[in-house]
């Protein structure tokens, strides 16, 4: 008698899903690895190096010592520093127990949700999301909702959020300017959202880790600038990754209200503890940065941005609404699913990105992880070169499809 296997695993560990950006990139980065020219328009982050002085203050903060255990919500120095940040460009006040520093944003989301989630709840997500917050929801044991994107475009679905929206709901996230899609999230939206959210007493969890990377004069505006009251319903979270090139340092932050951050300081208390420290130190210095630290960043996306646009909007059978945040395109691809390839149709944005790491040397990110299926995520932070090349390749292969 074969005895019956009994998984040693949690049921909700195994409804996790791997990354598909981190799985995709560990890919290109092998194949690089073994000789060949990869192209990758997959990355998540910015190809600027990070700027010296942050670098800088990072060494003396090790020669200081400072390389032991610091408080596990931040060090008093970088709170403040956060709470500044807020007032001056938001005009947000925050108290010091308004405050946790994490080691990325992806760490503050996940401590939220492990805060305000637990089984019988449910969390409302616009797709295209980023492709960690289901799984996340997963891991607190609740249920993602998943709201269907809105017919005209990338905006949010609030008729559909508004039928989602039961006695289990706990939370709604909100992600502007949005990984994948570049969207920017208007400021009726907000309004809109935030009146869901009193009306039937939800959080909001604002992720706005590409606040600084905005397009064609945009300006970032916050649910709780546009409306005072969400102020005591809404986390915002942050961090230095993307607008200062510090994507390894791994440094987080949010603000919010007092019980949503002593919650989630008790996590963090039970599991990393704090930050790096001295890295810490170098997020001070981040976030004392004079504008023209990230704006010259911008103008370098801005310029790719445009090239890319043009590039993917000339393709055959694909369809762009040019991103006005982040340093994505989200273009369509359903006209080139449609074709043949070695004789079979191509079916999903899954099969396409793979034939073109195979065949093309370009990893590119299948939108069906962001819940836009027949879409591609393509990161305009690489060098001109490399965008130029890359969609090159692309265009030869749609051209060669039956």
């Amino acid at each position: 008698m074969t005895a019956r296997t009994v998984s040693r695993l949690s049921e909700r560990v195994q409804q996790v899903k791997p990354s598909a950006t981190l799985g995709m990139l560990a890919r290109a980065k092998a194949m690089a690895a073994a000789g060949e020219k990869v192209l990758s328009l997959a990355a998540g982050e910015p190809d600027f190096p990070t700027p010296p002085h942050i670098c800088e203050a990072a060494v003396a903060a090790i020669h200081a010592g400072h390389t032991g255990y610091a408080p596990s919500a931040g060090i008093p120095l970088l709170r403040q520093a956060v709470r500044e940040r807020y007032q001056r460009e938001l005009g947000l006040a925050y108290d010091d127990d308004q405050v946790v520093v994490s080691c990325g944003a992806k760490h503050c989301l996940y401590n939220a949700m492990q805060s305000l989630l637990e089984p019988g709840c449910e969390a409302i997500i616009q797709a295209p999301y980023w492709v960690s917050y289901p799984d996340q929801v997963v891991l607190a044991g609740a249920t993602p909702v998943l709201i269907p994107p809105r017919g005209d475009g990338f905006g949010l679905n609030l008729e559909q959020m508004a039928r989602a929206i039961n006695p289990r709901t706990r939370l709604i996230i909100v992600n502007s300017p949005s990984n994948p899609t570049g969207h920017v999230v208007s400021g009726q939206d907000l309004d809109a959202v935030a009146e869901l959210a009193i009306r039937h007493d939800l959080v909001v969890i604002s992720d706005d880790i590409y606040d600084k990377l905005l397009y064609d004069g945009q300006r970032f505006e916050s649910i709780v600038q546009r409306v005072p009251q969400m102020k005591e319903r809404t986390l915002l979270v942050n961090g230095v990754s993307k607008s200062y090139s510090m994507t390894g340092w791994r440094l987080g932050y949010a603000v919010g209200p007092k019980d949503i951050i002593a919650a989630m300081r008790n996590v963090q208390d039970q599991s990393t503890s704090n930050a790096t420290t001295f890295v810490q130190y170098a997020a001070v210095q981040a976030l004392a940065s004079p504008p023209e630290v990230v704006d010259g960043m911008v103008r370098a996306f801005a310029k790719r941005r445009l090239r890319m646009g043009e590039l993917l909007s000339a393709l055959p059978g694909v369809r762009l609404t040019l991103p006005a945040g982040a340093f994505y395109a989200f273009p369509s691809f359903h006209e080139v699913l449609e074709r043949s390839w070695n004789g079979q149709k191509i079916g999903t944005a899954q099969q396409l990105a793979e034939i073109l790491l195979a065949q093309c040397k370009v990893a590119v990110i299948p939108g069906d992880a962001f819940g836009g299926p027949g879409y591609l995520r393509l990161s305009f932070a690489a060098s001109m070169e490399t965008i130029e090349e890359a969609i090159e390749r692309i265009r030869g292969f749609v051209e060669s499809l039956g």
